[in-house]
């Protein structure tokens, strides 16, 4: 993939540097805005600053997105005022990766920006595997949903966000009705395929920002922020649905019992699952492929 190079300069400086930067990647001229612009779609590997009035001008644009450099972890090559140590110091107090001298050798701008682009490729590379790794320590194998030790830590966030908001939270337990027969008797290959295809066809039916994960054995459990209990509950009979009519990578039938709970003031964790987990065992004992809501 051609890496992709955003010069802030003027028309002469850009000429000269995209002469010289040909073999390195694909030069786009740009200021300050379309250069986040590009940065947040992902279409921007390394920025490149030259002075285009004076280097002080070029400097309040950087310190004014300074805090978009780091979150996008955008990389910067600035070029500074001969020997001027305040400018320099002010360039990497920016957050800018690397410097050069302006008046620029393009020479030299072309090895820095072949040294910054092999850094960032080795630093992504990292962060996808490092990333890979998280998400595996925290994702059920058999399911691909997410494991019990990230929905501890997202309902204890959510809990937290939803106290601090006066927001509602809901939580749903799910259970996968009469899953140890099945296991029993068509072996635990079936049984993970089971798990699988009820864990597609929920995660088909729930919002971007709610979290579902395997809570243990056949229970699965799906946090459902900025939500209160009656929508909840909708949603719930909405998904005991789509399971039942949409199970078909097994031949037979395939349902689930929901038990639904809102968050309580002052609420914690323990109660909220404590509730939820009442709730479904009352919509198990009302004849399973059911919804109940506490409190019972």
């Amino acid at each position: 993939m051609v890496p992709k190079i955003g010069i802030i300069a003027a028309n002469d400086d850009f000429a000269a540097l995209s002469i010289a930067l040909a073999e390195d990647g694909c030069a786009r001229l740009l200021d300050e805005s379309s250069a986040i612009a590009a940065a947040r779609a992902g279409e921007l590997d390394l920025l490149i600053v030259s002075p285009r009035v004076d280097w002080w001008t070029e400097a309040a644009g950087i310190a004014a997105f300074k805090a978009e450099l780091i979150r996008l972890r955008l990389v910067v090559l600035a070029m500074v005022p001969q020997h001027d140590a305040g400018a320099l110091a002010f360039a990497f107090d920016s957050n800018v990766a690397d410097f050069t001298a302006y008046p620029f050798d393009p020479a030299e701008v072309a090895v820095r920006v072949r040294i910054l682009l092999r850094r960032k490729a080795a630093a992504d590379r990292l962060r996808r595997e490092t990333e890979y790794v998280r998400r595996i320590a925290l994702t059920d194998p058999v399911t691909g949903l997410w494991n019990r030790h990230y929905l501890d830590k997202s309902l204890a966030r959510e809990i937290e966000a939803a106290d601090g908001a006066s927001r509602p939270l809901s939580l749903l337990m799910i259970d996968i009705d009469r899953f140890k027969p099945i296991n029993d008797r068509f072996g635990h290959a079936i049984g993970d395929k089971v798990l699988r295809a009820v864990a597609l066809r929920l995660t088909s039916g729930i919002r971007g920002n709610d979290t579902l994960a395997r809570f243990g054995g056949d229970e699965i459990a799906l946090i459902m922020p900025d939500t209160a209990l009656a929508v909840a509950h909708a949603v719930a009979e909405r998904l005991c649905e789509l399971v039942a009519d949409g199970t078909t990578e097994v031949p037979f039938a395939v349902t689930v019992s929901i038990g639904v709970a809102e968050l309580e003031p002052n609420g914690t964790a323990m109660s909220l699952l404590a509730y939820a987990d009442k709730a479904l065992y009352a919509a198990k004992r009302s004849g399973r492929n059911a919804v109940a809501a506490a409190p019972i």
